[in-house]
């Protein structure tokens, strides 16, 4: 259901050099007829068969999801979405794929746990890497829900280090594999029959054996193959987390997935595109938790009126609805290029999961508050909301850890431009030797003035936003110097300070989130078919999150240069050394 596509580059990428192709985001990539028509098709269907079907209350208390939950979402084809047709899935693109995943996590996020490890994780590696026999084999059975998937990546000593895996898988020489070791917390796990599990294996280079990392399908019925009890989460209390263990498991060299050795890469292919479904997940999960405050907030009545009239409360509301409108803007502005040929979006889907987990949590936190005492009591539904969201933050790569990948990603481009001028050990002493340094100098010299300038990077914007604009076309330029500045201050080193990464990858999140939103706030002033009361709303939401994407964006850039990153690495050393706080008020 997508147009032809063609390759495109990195948007977020882009940023790092100070660039921007204004014909990639503009104009915004809405969804086609033929789209809106399924898209509101299947939402009504989800919908209506979840708040019939669905009790989140009962599930979070009794632990599990039952069977015929399980069996109605796989009636209406929610197993198999990205599968294609002759396989018996939807074959839907990354769009409708978002747009439907978000409509269930909107009901509960444990459903929508199960269905996002089944496949958005679970199988992906097979969708992306499979062979025809392998795809024939399983591809109709997990689209069908009579198999269910788990991704086996996480290990008791590895988690966001995905390289110092332990499990192992020996070559026996018959074509078989002999696999041994153990994996943690995983997903679907008791109730998986298909286990894309990483591990180790051996290979020759150069004369010596080297570990890589290789990719296998894995059986629930293979012998060796065992579950830990489930875990006793905190939230998402339905779906099912185990340990999985695998004690001389026999696995054929047919269920080796793609290429030997190269299982790291293929990995995080999956998760990089998991991250965008996770993204939206929490575009659904926004939008039910603004409707319970809405409405609580129009029927709480205190001091003789509505809380809704209130300009504390009315604040809250604004922001937990422009923080929606924002994260919707990025993950759809992502999805749209990827059917449109993007062709590296592993940054966009990390601010995606990023900007989509943070603003969920924030939106959450906001409800709650509005919803005051009752918010705290099991009766209502806030406080489960509450325990299911946290996992957002550290699902599928931390945060902390995203940003790094973020941050480090970005500059490497740059990095490489560099080169040319990191041979020159000292650019104040080049100078004084012209003649020696000059094209070097000259062309990087050049290059920062432009990006100091700024550059009408971006220019078919509505009227209205044509102050942001002009706002991103400078920021844009000054987070391109900052890129430089860092690396020219840290060098390769520059892996192992965190908190310059942090606001890099801070301000990146920023400049996607204003350009996503002026794009697809032009877009919509541009509709016949929309009233003009909802042009207006849609213009102040995007006001709202283009204000705070820039005050955020700006705290960053200023603390790049006036930080207290010296007194915090102090002071946390002193933390660490007292076990902790390390005082007590009585013994001063």
């Amino acid at each position: 259901m997508s147009d032809e596509k063609t390759m495109m580059d990195s948007i977020v990428g882009g940023f790092f050099y100070g660039e921007i192709d204004e014909n990639n985001v503009m104009p915004y990539p809405h969804f086609s007829d033929e789209q809106v028509e399924f898209a509101k098709e299947m939402t009504n269907a989800v919908s209506k068969y979840c708040e019939d079907s669905i009790d989140g209350e009962k599930m979070d208390e009794e632990a599990k999801i039952p069977d015929d939950v399980l069996k109605g979402l796989a009636e209406l084809g929610l197993c198999g979405m990205a599968v294609e047709e002759q396989f018996g899935g939807l074959e839907l693109d990354y769009s409708l794929y978002s747009r439907l995943f978000a409509e269930v996590a909107s009901f509960d996020g444990s459903v929508a746990t199960m269905l996002g490890a089944h496949q958005s994780i679970g199988y992906r590696a097979l969708l992306n890497e499979g062979n025809d026999e392998q795809k024939n084999k399983w591809l109709p059975l997990l689209a069908s829900g009579e198999c269910m998937a788990a991704f086996c990546l996480t290990e008791p000593g590895s988690g966001s280090d995905a390289y110092s895996i332990k499990t192992k898988a020996v070559d026996n020489g018959d074509g078989t594999y002999t696999l041994n070791g153990q994996k943690l917390w995983i997903t679907n796990a008791g109730m998986a029959g298909f286990y894309t599990v990483f591990c180790k294996t051996d290979h020759e280079v150069d004369g010596k054996t080297k570990e890589k990392i290789s990719c296998f399908i894995v059986e629930k019925d293979m012998e060796g193959v065992s579950f830990g009890e489930k875990e006793n989460k905190m939230g998402i209390r339905a779906s099912e987390t185990r340990a999985v263990y695998f004690d001389k498991v026999i696995v054929p060299k047919e269920n080796i997935l793609g290429e030997l050795g190269k299982g790291f890469k293929i990995a995080m292919n999956v998760l990089n595109s998991g991250r965008l479904s996770l993204g939206a997940g929490c575009v659904g999960g926004m939008k039910s938790i603004l409707k319970l405050s809405t409405e609580h907030a129009k029927g709480r009545k205190q001091f003789g009126m509505s809380i809704s009239e209130f300009g504390m409360i009315q604040e809250k509301l604004t922001e937990m609805a422009a923080r929606c409108y924002a994260t919707e803007s990025i993950v759809y502005m992502t999805t749209g290029n990827m059917c449109k040929g993007l062709n590296d979006y592993f940054l966009e889907t990390a601010v995606c999961k990023i900007y989509g987990s943070e603003s969920l949590w924030k939106v959450v936190d906001t409800g709650m508050q509005i919803a005051a005492g009752n918010g705290y009591m099991k009766e209502y539904p806030y406080e489960r909301i509450m325990r299911d969201t946290r996992i957002n933050l550290i699902f599928e790569g931390t945060n902390e850890i995203l940003r790094c990948f973020l941050a480090l990603s970005g500059v490497r481009g740059p990095s490489e431009n560099l080169k040319e001028l990191g041979k020159i050990s000292d650019v104040s002493k080049a100078l004084q030797d012209p003649i020696k340094s000059l094209g070097v100098l000259t062309n990087f010299a050049k290059n920062r003035v432009s990006k100091i300038i700024g550059q009408r990077s971006i220019t078919k914007v509505h009227p209205e936003l044509e102050e942001y604009a002009g706002y991103f076309n400078s920021m844009l330029g000054g987070f391109a110097i900052q890129v430089e500045n860092t690396l020219m201050k840290y060098g390769k080193n520059i892996i192992h300070h965190e908190l310059p990464q942090q606001r890099i990858a801070n301000m990146a999140i920023e400049l996607y989130v204003i350009v996503a939103v002026l794009s697809r706030t032009t877009a919509i002033m541009g509709k016949d078919d929309v009233d003009q009361a909802k042009k207006d709303y849609v213009m102040n939401l995007a006001k709202v999150s283009l204000r705070e994407a820039r005050a955020v964006f700006v705290k960053n850039l200023k603390e790049m240069t006036s930080n207290q990153d010296k007194l915090i690495v102090e002071t946390s050393k002193q933390v660490c050394d007292n076990d902790g706080y390390g005082l007590d008020i009585i013994d001063f």
